[in-house]
């Protein structure tokens, strides 16, 4: 039974937000609210830094706190819908990474089989190393919000 959806957006710089609900992306799994907003200064129109590297797309996230949370994307060097793509980072908490990719439209996609991992290359940013695989279902702007036990983040990009 789906359950009813009350959505508030309040523009992608604002982050979106869904009290309660289902997941509106097939397959994916049950979501009943958004990750928690962050005052970490980027946003749609200001996304997250990143650098086109020869092992991939780097980018920069935030921690809440002000520590850093970096993702590889690996083998491109532009995000695009529809491709599987392997993406490594380099968080700081404790327990399992859990991901959840928030749309600029409020669709909400938990990212499942992250795991402890590192590339097959030298990759050294702070942080203990996790493997995923992202795919991002539409273009646009996607936040990708990321927790170990107590200490979350996010990253902000852009899909095409």
């Amino acid at each position: 039974m789906l359950v009813a959806a009350v959505v508030a957006f309040a523009a992608c710089s604002g982050g979106p937000s869904l009290t309660t609900g289902t997941d509106p992306v097939p397959a994916a799994s049950s979501v009943v609210s958004t990750p928690p907003a962050m005052a970490s200064g980027h946003n749609c129109a200001n996304p997250s830094p990143s650098v086109a590297t020869n092992r991939g797309l780097e980018v920069r996230g935030t921690m809440r706190g002000g520590s850093e949370v970096w993702a590889l994307f690996d083998g491109v060097d532009v995000l695009r819908t529809g491709a599987a793509i392997t993406t490594y980072w380099r968080i700081a908490g404790n327990g399992a990474l859990q991901i959840t990719l928030v749309g600029s439209d409020d669709r909400i996609q938990r990212v499942p089989g992250v795991r402890p991992g590192v590339p097959p290359y030298e990759w050294s940013q702070p942080g203990e190393p996790w493997r995923s695989v992202i795919s991002f279902p539409q273009p646009g702007c996607w936040r990708i919000y990321v927790q170990r036990g107590e200490a979350d983040g996010e990253v902000w990009i852009r899909a095409s």
